[in-house]
């Protein structure tokens, strides 16, 4: 089981200690105090205290409140040495049993706060007397040790010596149960304190409360809440927290209206829990109503509460009022937590480029960074592929030391250089890392799978899981990408049935994945059968199994599944349209892909981006309508790239057109002077048109810029093995058995009177 405790702060102070690491009780239950009926601390500075004390009549009482502000100011300093002090000036003493017992419940509070458990619980076990408060430090210190099984078991022990519960006790049992998650004995717990008669008292009505919405009962939650005869600050708090952990954010906000409309006033703390059920629903008008509260209250300018509506609004997509609030409240800010969180929203808002200028300007004011931080500014170098900025940063890092060498920042660093396509410093980022976890493992290979390197992907991938991480839905996505760039049909399939061995082959992520590797894979009827248990289609799904059919040439597949995915209510996006119209132009479907290309700012909302004009470029130079793709082009609303250009080059060497194919061969080198591509299919039009000379003029204009053409291959994999094969490769350690079968089959070929069709071959001039 995993234990927490926690407590109403303002109605039992507790201390604040850290987790225990042994289930002995007596070496390690902590002890917590109510210091309630305790006056204010004083602070005594450079005590001499006598050997003993000689206690008279007079002078006990303030001898013993002397003693005790003591061990309170020991208690804020965290300072052990005046408590052991004290506790051996009492041993030697000769308080009275009830003054001792006071005296001794203060010094187990001291030690507990101190972390010395074993001499807090030593002293419990010691006590002559004992009473309620007696029993309740020890309740509520092992509750909040995460011993909250001994902690149930004190308070047993107390009903069985016969000392009844008072409200502190039954409040501190309430969070033994919310730590042992267990609402049965919430459910008991809850029966006791009605028998105690404490079931009307607001202080535990509101412990009871959170404990049911803590163990997700929030019907009972609301069912304490209403038959309460009064409410205040800390029980509508802890109902409006209790429904925005359980998911039901309007409930939340409602519960907020309804507070501030007279029944209390709102504090800081539901300002807070507010803007996080307001941050959830994305209402922006609701924000403003939880900003004018804060503003009326006077605390908009708290750190607390103007990080929680800076977060609220950046959630909500309304960055201008998260700026807003930022600005007016902490520009001047020496705290980083407001600046995190509106370098968060403007990263995670896609608004990278004012994500990093706000942390130039957070360096440039002396504002510590820390992990919060970084981790967003790593977020938004990766999402712009700032190169320059992403050494920098990185360096800012190494610089902190230790302090910031933790997963997240580690696995942030590595992210951010692999959307930076530096692939080199991701893997030395990662072999840098004393500690991994399985988002470190994913990092590297999502890195090699987006770089094209499957093989270094799956090679790391096999890595992981026999170093004993098991992989998460994104793992086995990044691996289902490297068998699709591979055509790894078999390695594939192995995958999806460790998929559905680990129940992860229904996550929406990993879904997709598998409809585009079997269809890239060209097993179309295996994506179809992923795509068919699919019960809910999301756009990613759709756009998968589209584009699938359109790899295919099954475009009346493609457009029909297309059909079905506006008519179950799902807007096509850029990528989905991107696959409509790659379907239209490989099925020579002209006016269709004319038509959905015109629809797209009408009626999906959708502005072309590159990729679509290439797209249209290709489904015209097709058909041979290369003049009409020119003009196409001409009529672009921004300046083409080589990317449209080159489709127009190939289409230029299909049919023949050697003007348009120099006036398209003109705009890319300029732009890619280094891409063979282009050299070597205008240099194949003037052959194909009988210019062998200004054919090999160009391949010669090629060699002299030093521009070679990376050969093609092709690849099989045989038993796990990856076998690459290049045009006349010697390489190949059983070249000669490929050769004798690939002859024996030229041979079969021409028997059945095969001739090959070299229009659209690239011709070797060298």
């Amino acid at each position: 089981m995993s234990f927490s405790v926690k407590s109403c702060a303002s109605q039992l102070s507790l201390c604040d200690l850290p987790t225990a690491v042994s289930n002995n009780r007596t070496g390690n239950l902590a002890v917590g105090m109510s210091l309630q009926t305790t006056k204010k601390s004083k602070k005594f500075v450079g005590r001499n205290y006598p050997k003993s004390i000689g206690i008279s009549e007079t002078y006990q009482k303030t001898q013993i409140q002397d003693l005790i502000d003591v061990l309170r100011d020991s208690s804020e300093k965290g300072s052990i040495r005046e408590a052991k002090a004290v506790h051996g000036l009492v041993l030697k003493s000769n308080f009275e049993d009830k003054d001792l017992m006071v005296l001794f419940n203060h010094v187990a509070h001291v030690y507990s706060k101190c972390s010395e458990f074993k001499a807090a619980c030593r002293l419990f076990d010691e006590m002559p007397h004992r009473n309620v408060f007696s029993w309740t430090v020890m309740i509520v210190g092992s509750t909040e040790h995460g011993l909250f099984f001994d902690g149930f078991k004190f308070f047993c022990e107390m009903l069985n010596h016969g000392i009844f519960p008072d409200k502190f006790a039954c409040s501190a049992i309430i969070q033994s149960c919310i730590g042992l998650d267990s609402l049965e004995l919430g459910k008991m717990v809850h029966a006791q304190i009605v028998t105690r008669g404490f079931g009307t008292h607001i202080f535990v009505s509101t412990s009871l409360l959170n404990m049911y919405a803590k163990l997700g009962s929030m019907e009972d939650s609301y069912r304490m809440f209403n038959n309460m005869t009064e409410h205040n600050q800390v029980s509508w708090n802890a109902m409006i927290s209790g429904c925005t952990s359980n998911g039901l954010h309007l409930e939340a906000f409602n519960l907020f209206v309804r507070m501030k409309s007279g029944a209390c006033t709102p504090n800081m703390y539901t300002i807070v829990s507010v803007s996080k059920a307001v941050g959830k629903l994305g209402v922006v008008n609701m924000g403003k109503e939880v900003q004018n509260c804060a503003s009326e209250l006077g605390i908009e300018d708290n750190v607390l509460v103007g990080t929680a509506l800076i977060d609220m609004y950046s959630k909500c997509g309304s960055l201008d009022d998260a700026r807003s609030v930022f600005d007016t409240n902490f520009i001047n800010c020496g705290m980083n937590t407001p600046w995190n969180a509106m370098i968060s929203g403007y990263s995670q808002s896609g608004r990278s480029q004012e994500s990093l200028e706000l942390y130039v300007q957070m360096c440039q004011n002396g504002i510590k960074r820390d992990l919060y931080t970084y981790c967003s500014v790593f977020n938004a170098i990766a999402a712009s592929k700032n190169l320059q900025f992403v050494r920098v940063v990185h360096g800012m890092v190494l610089k902190c030391g230790r302090d910031l060498m933790v997963f997240s920042v580690n696995n942030a660093v590595a992210d951010a250089y692999s959307k930076c396509g530096f692939l080199e410093d991701v893997r030395k980022v990662f072999n840098r890392m004393e500690e991994r976890d399985i988002v470190s493992w994913t990092t590297l290979v999502t890195a090699y799978s987006q770089s094209s390197l499957g093989e270094e992907a799956l090679a790391t991938f096999c890595q992981m899981t026999e170093e004993g991480f098991a992989p998460n839905q994104f793992t086995f996505s990044s691996v289902l990408v490297s068998c699709a760039s591979l055509c790894f049909l078999e390695y594939g399939r192995q995958v999806h049935g460790l998929l559905c061995k680990a129940g992860l082959d229904t996550e929406k992520c990993v879904e997709s994945a598998l409809i585009d590797m079997y269809a890239k894979c060209g097993s179309i009827t295996e994506a179809e059968k992923v795509f068919n248990r699919i019960s809910n289609p999301d756009i990613v799904s759709w756009t998968a199994i589209i584009s699938g059919y359109a790899q295919h040439g099954l475009v009346e597949d493609a457009l029909q599944h297309f059909s079905r995915m506006e008519q179950s209510g799902i807007k096509a996006n850029a990528v989905t349209l991107l696959c409509v119209l790659f379907a239209c132009s490989h099925g020579g479907m002209v006016e269709d892909g004319l038509f959905y290309f015109r629809q797209m700012e009408e009626s999906y909302g959708v502005v072309p981006e590159m990729e679509h004009y290439a797209c249209i470029v290709d489904l015209l130079g097709r058909v041979g309508r290369l003049g009409d793709a020119m003009e196409f082009i001409r009529k672009m609303p921004m300046d083409p790239d080589e990317m449209v250009w080159q489709t127009l080059l190939g289409a230029c060497r299909v049919h023949g057109n050697v003007e348009l194919g120099k006036i398209a061969a003109r705009k890319i080198l300029p732009i890619r002077p280094e891409y063979s591509a282009t050299y070597v299919l205008l240099s194949n039009i003037y052959v194909e048109m009988g210019s062998n000379e200004d054919g090999l003029s160009l391949r010669n204009v090629m060699k002299d810029r030093g521009v070679k053409k990376d050969p093609g291959y092709s690849w099989i994999s045989v038993k796990g093995r990856v076998h690459k094969f290049y045009s006349g490769d010697q390489q190949h350690p059983q070249k000669n058995e490929i050769y004798v079968k690939l002859e024996e089959l030229r041979e079969k070929a021409k028997a059945t009177g095969y001739a090959p069709d070299l229009r659209y071959l690239l011709n070797n001039m060298d």
